[in-house]
């Protein structure tokens, strides 16, 4: 499954493709940088 990405972190930009490698990696095609997003896991059920 591949996360959508609306704006590249470094320069706000929404010309971004993903990339094959590294998993998750995007490459926005104005400032030329990569960058990986990676999904933030939740809480086990009954954790507080």
């Amino acid at each position: 499954m591949r996360l959508a990405v609306q704006y590249c972190p470094y320069c706000g930009e929404q010309d971004l493709r993903p990339r094959e490698e590294p998993r998750g990696a995007w490459e926005c095609a104005d400032c030329r940088s990569t960058f990986v997003i990676t999904p933030a896991s939740a809480p086990a059920r009954g954790s507080a």
